[in-house]
């Protein structure tokens, strides 16, 4: 590898002597002559001069008002001016203050075993008073072979680029990769003929598919600089001449710059094509050789002009061929709930448009005469599926295929809705008596979804007496396997709280209800309790029986009726399907009342 020489200031700068051939045959003057105790001697010879000055950045730094200036030294007939030379540090590293200016360095020796980069030999920099500046030098080891990779048209390294390095004889010596210089080293390759070959790039450089030979030489280093062409690239959008949107499935053909073709390319589901797999800068051909279904086909030949390690981007319109889709929407049954016989149009049925990538691309209501009819679309297959029904029907789960194939089609279909039967159930049951102080349960029965349809938000609930305390609930089990979670109510009124959340509907839990466990108040009492399921498949019922035990408060008078309250429900198409089940329990109590005494 490259030995690095970092300096922050310069040596032998600013000198204005110069060595001077002697005057009337005398012996050449030797200036400057660096000594082995890194001084240096400078030297002038003029008889006739009255006053000799010698300056470099390397003499103290004169200072005024103003600014700073290089030191100056008067030189005197016999004076030797000496300057301390300093050698490379063990960090190939030089470091120099009190220099300003502007610096010229040039390396004039390296050390054994290395040569020196006639690239980087002699630098220039400016120094500014408290600045530091940094200077590289690179040398290169004698013997060996160096792979150099650089960009073509900057000369930038390039790191990352695997070369196959082999004998004449076809014998391997081993692949290597540049490093973060751009170069690859190889000390101890011997000497004779070598073939270099590039077997991978760069990320958007073109693959350099010519086989370089270098000989290499006995206590020399031979270098091998190779150039890299970026590579160019081609966006091309294909849209919609009326709606500007991309167009999916159109088929092009690119050619060379002597239309020969070299690549075929299909829009996405965007309308995009991005062509990067290894094109040069230059001039090339496009032609569309397929159009889109329902778009008309533009057979133009386009040239396209593709710049140095850039994307040339490209819009490219197309006519669309259009027709249209329509539903009738029918009852299939009698409707009990309004009435409607079978073969009613009917209102409100949405469907939602499909395009062969599995975009929407309309969105159509059936009106009160039963009909809904798209914009127009260009020709291609399309998917029409139901989103939404009419009220009281369910969602025909049918999906249809469309084929627009010529100008001004239309293709209708008829759909049929089957009548929805919504219907939900609870019964409430409990004891018709009880004393006060003394224990109450109740029981649900029959909970389920009886609709022919899936219920959303569904749920069931218990509205308590006043009059009695919750010890204990049974959740009960249910044929869906789904979760579910239990809130609650205190005193009638607040937020909900939950008592237990993403319990199984395949166990039966006992849960523990009392005060001071769900921790209450000492005025709070539980008013409501709620089982929250979300969305129920038709048939959703109860398996094993809820069951809730309570108290009845210790206080009450003979007579005092109990009344417990629970409702049940969910929605369809936004409307609440709900049935009450409630049961009356009367209080009896003991005749406390005091009798007059007798047998007097």
């Amino acid at each position: 590898m490259k030995r690095l020489t970092a300096l922050t200031v310069a040596l032998l700068i600013g000198v204005t002597m110069f060595a001077q051939q002697a005057l009337w045959g005398t012996a050449p003057v030797v200036s400057p002559e660096i000594h082995d105790n890194n001084t240096v001697t400078f030297r002038f010879k003029a008889p006739k001069a009255v006053r000799v000055q010698l300056t470099g950045d390397f003499l103290p730094v004169q200072k005024n008002a103003k600014f700073e200036a290089p030191g100056i030294v008067d030189l005197k007939e016999g004076q030797e001016v000496k300057v301390k030379v300093l050698n490379i540090a063990e960090d190939g590293k030089i470091a120099l203050s009190g220099i300003s200016g502007t610096v010229v360095v040039t390396e004039v020796e390296t050390i054994p075993g290395y040569t020196i980069d006639e690239n980087s030999r002699t630098q220039t920099v400016v120094v500014d008073p408290n600045d530091t500046q940094t200077l590289y030098f690179y040398n290169t080891p004698a013997g060996g072979l160096q792979i150099i990779k650089s960009d073509e048209s900057s000369g930038k390294r390039i790191s990352g680029v695997r070369f196959e390095v082999r004998k004449v004889n076809g014998e391997i010596v081993g692949t290597y990769t540049t490093d973060s210089d751009g170069i690859i080293y190889l000390p101890e390759i011997e000497s004779g003929w070598y073939t270099v070959t590039e077997l991978k790039a760069a990320p958007d450089y073109l693959l350099d598919t010519a086989s370089h030979r270098i000989e290499v030489k006995d206590g020399q280093t031979a270098t091998l600089e190779i150039t890299n062409h970026k590579s160019s690239r081609i966006l091309l959008h294909k849209v919609d001449k009326d709606t500007g949107k991309g167009i999916y499935g159109a088929v092009f053909l690119l050619y060379d710059s002597n239309h020969n073709p070299i690549g075929e390319y299909v829009t996405d589901q965007d309308g995009y094509i991005y062509a990067d797999d290894g094109l040069a800068d230059g001039r090339y051909y496009l032609r569309e050789i397929k159009a889109a279904d329902g778009y008309v086909l533009d057979p133009e030949l386009k040239t396209i002009y593709l710049r140095y390690g850039s994307t040339t981007e490209i819009e490219w319109t197309n006519t669309p061929i259009r027709g249209q889709i329509q539903i009738v929407k029918k009852s299939a049954d009698y409707n009990f709930t309004n009435g409607l016989p079978a073969g009613s149009l009917l209102e409100g049925a949405v469907f939602e448009i499909y395009d062969k990538a599995g975009n929407v691309v309309d969105t159509i209501q059936t009106d009160r005469n039963g009909r809904a009819t798209s914009k127009l679309l260009p020709l291609s297959r399309y998917t029409i599926r139901e989103v939404r029904s009419p009220a009281f029907y369910s969602a025909n789960p049918t999906a249809m295929t469309a084929y627009l194939e010529h100008e001004g089609q239309i293709v209708t279909f008829e759909v049929t809705n089957a009548s929805v039967d919504t219907g939900v159930a609870i019964k409430k049951t409990g004891p018709s008596e009880v004393m006060p102080n003394q224990p109450i349960r109740y029981m649900f029965l029959q909970i389920g979804n009886n609709s022919n349809v899936a219920l959303d938000s569904f749920y069931w609930r218990d509205t308590l007496p006043a009059q009695v305390t919750v010890n204990r609930l049974v959740t009960g089990t249910y044929n869906q396997a789904q979760n579910y979670k239990i809130v609650y109510k205190v005193n009638g009124a607040g937020a909900y709280r939950t008592l237990a959340d993403n319990l199984s509907t395949t166990k039966n839990y006992v849960l523990d209800m009392r005060p001071a466990v769900i921790g209450l108040a000492a005025n709070e009492r539980v008013t409501e309790i709620m089982f929250v399921f979300g969305t129920v498949p038709a048939g959703f019922a109860q398996v094993e029986t809820p069951t809730l035990y309570g108290t009845v408060h210790g206080s009450l008078s003979n007579g005092t009726s109990l009344v417990n309250s629970a409702d049940i429900g969910g929605l369809y198409n936004g409307q609440w399907i709900q049935a009450v089940s409630r049961w009356l329990t009367t209080v009896y109590a003991k005749n406390t009342m005091t009798l007059p005494k007798t047998g007097y």
